[in-house]
């Protein structure tokens, strides 16, 4: 009998994962599996991650551009909703520094954007807390 993930165990998974156990994982994951993380799952992530997890699977992941366009890609809206609305200010600013987001040239902030729809902009615009957007150079 199988037995379903609860976001709580993802929660409980990610206090025994180290630096290294991240970065190996970021490093395998392929854009079809980010497609089918249920929301709540990435929610439930976002918020039990520390900082130093988070700027771990960043720098793989920075390693790795040539999958994060497609990674950025396959997100869904669900996916986005569930996710930008409870990202903490730390975290926002750890993504901002490692993937240099604030830089119209930088290599990865130009990935993200050219990989991330207009709905899925407008998704993240309205769901990110107030006062919190992530500056836009397109403007």
């Amino acid at each position: 009998m199988a037995t379903s993930v609860t976001p709580n165990d993802i929660k409980e998974e990610l206090k025994k994962l180290t630096k290294q156990d991240l970065q190996d994982a970021a490093a395998k994951i392929t854009p079809q599996q980010i497609e089918k993380v249920p929301p709540e799952h990435i929610k439930a992530a976002i918020e039990a991650i520390s900082e130093e997890q988070l700027t771990a699977i960043l720098q793989t992941l920075k390693k790795n551009q040539g999958q994060l366009g497609p990674m950025v890609a396959q997100l869904t809206e669900d996916q986005l909703t569930h996710a930008v609305g409870c990202v903490k200010p730390g975290q926002k600013e750890i993504a901002i520094k490692e993937f240099d987001l604030n830089n119209q040239n930088s290599p990865l902030a130009s990935i993200v954007n050219q990989n991330i729809s207009e709905k899925k902009r407008e998704v993240i615009k309205s769901n990110a807390p107030k006062g919190d957007g992530v500056k836009d150079e397109r403007q």
